[in-house]
């Protein structure tokens, strides 16, 4: 069996989850990464995107983060997300129209550098909850 870590995900609003997991990908602001049991210490800035880890019961969970920060050390690590959705908690035709939406929105003209990659950011985690939400009900 392979080795465990401990892993907690917070947002601003709740303690999402913490317990023992084999491994965590996250959206890193560089690409996905990747976390198993006695990882080399790291602290990451979080993009837009899904987050995958599994349960040391074998078990794939799936959530939606909207960025944040990651930080592992001494197979403790910590997941601070602005905001978090598991797959189970996203209604696919809702995260579809706010995808729709981001996308019309982007396309709007007279936007500055900043509110551009704001409506960017906005299109990724609509993306990534669409994603997540698809995930879970296959």
């Amino acid at each position: 069996m392979p080795g465990t870590f401990t892993l907690e995900i917070v947002t601003p609003e709740r303690l999402v989850f913490q317990g023992e997991v084999t491994t965590l990908q996250a959206p890193g602001l560089d690409g996905l990464f990747g976390v198993l049991h006695n990882r080399a210490p790291l602290l990451a800035g979080l993009g837009p995107g899904a987050v995958t880890y599994t349960t040391e019961e074998g078990e794939t969970k799936y959530l939606a983060i909207s960025g944040g920060f990651f930080e592992v050390a001494q197979n403790k690590a910590v997941l601070l997300a602005d905001t978090a959705q598991f797959g189970e908690e996203i209604s696919p035709e809702q995260a579809a129209a706010e995808l729709t939406a981001a996308k019309a929105l982007m396309l709007t003209a007279s936007a500055g550098p900043t509110e551009q990659a704001e409506r960017q950011a906005a299109a990724q985690t609509a993306q990534a909850r669409v994603a997540v939400a698809t995930k879970v009900r296959r």
